[in-house]
């Protein structure tokens, strides 16, 4: 079912299949990329894992998940809505467990505010202490795939890199251009170590989408090919690598939860 949201800036349609965006009307005008032969996506809620995931163990068993894990392929229930306000729900199920054997529920909530939309990702347990990664995937337009991402602070991040358990130390930056050719040598862009400041996007049509996070990594990507659309993703998590250990609650960057749940939150602004 889809569900919408609506004031005067923006207006927000989320799929309860996923419970991710389907539509991001700013001032009437669509800014979320529609699917298409590059990317059949729209949005994505990643969790419990990043990427396409080869196989896991936990307490030794092995499990093969699909790539961003068991949310993206969910019916989420309604629990909450408002003109501005939208919370889904999904526990866990049989069908969750054949690839993520723990009892959870994960609770995403959408709030708009004037020109930003607030996107938080609850995860609770149902018994005992779970491992898990959870992040965003929205693709937003950008012609050409193109773009500028600026940094609120002057930066030095790290960059880890997607096939291999390495990573780059980067100095003094402050812009990047995105363009095709960076997702050719990278696939996707993987930035930690940032000082939690704004990251806005700027695109060769006058939008800026501006992301606030305190996140640990930050990804990019894009189809290298072709495709009218950037993704800027908040992640609490990091990307599988084949060098990362087997063992899900060992992984890098992994969270840990229990009965009294922990919230994840991002929010992105549209302006132009």
């Amino acid at each position: 079912m889809i569900y919408v949201l609506k004031n005067k800036y923006i207006t927000l349609s989320v799929n309860s299949s996923g419970a991710s965006m389907e539509s991001l009307l700013y001032l009437g005008e669509e800014r979320l990329w529609q699917g298409g032969e590059e990317w059949q996506s729209r949005d994505v809620v990643i969790f419990p894992v990043v990427g396409h995931t080869g196989t896991y163990t936990v307490n030794g068993e092995k499990y093969t998940p699909k790539s961003h894990g068991v949310a993206r392929y969910s019916e989420f229930a309604l629990v909450d809505i408002t003109v501005d306000t939208l919370t889904l729900e999904l526990s866990s199920n049989p069908v969750t467990r054949r690839t993520y054997p723990y009892d959870f529920i994960l609770t995403v909530k959408y709030a708009l505010k004037k020109n930003t939309v607030k996107i938080s990702y609850d995860v609770k347990s149902k018994g005992g202490k779970i491992p898990f990664y959870i992040g965003s995937h929205a693709g937003m337009k950008a012609p050409g795939g193109k773009a500028v991402l600026e940094f609120e602070n002057e930066e030095e991040p790290i960059q880890y890199l997607t096939d291999k358990k390495e990573a780059i130390c980067l100095r003094g930056i402050k812009k990047l251009d995105i363009t095709k050719s960076l997702f050719e040598r990278f696939k996707t862009v993987q930035f930690g170590d940032l000082s939690g400041g704004e990251v806005r996007l700027q695109t060769s049509d006058g939008y800026t989408y501006t992301y606030k996070s305190k996140c640990p990594i930050v990804a990019l990507w894009s189809n290298e090919k072709a495709g009218d659309y950037v993704c800027v993703e908040c992640w609490w998590g990091i990307n599988d690598c084949p060098d990362f250990p087997k063992e899900l609650s060992e992984k890098p960057f992994i969270n840990f939860t229990d009965e009294k749940g922990i919230t994840f939150s991002y929010t992105l602004t549209v302006t132009r």
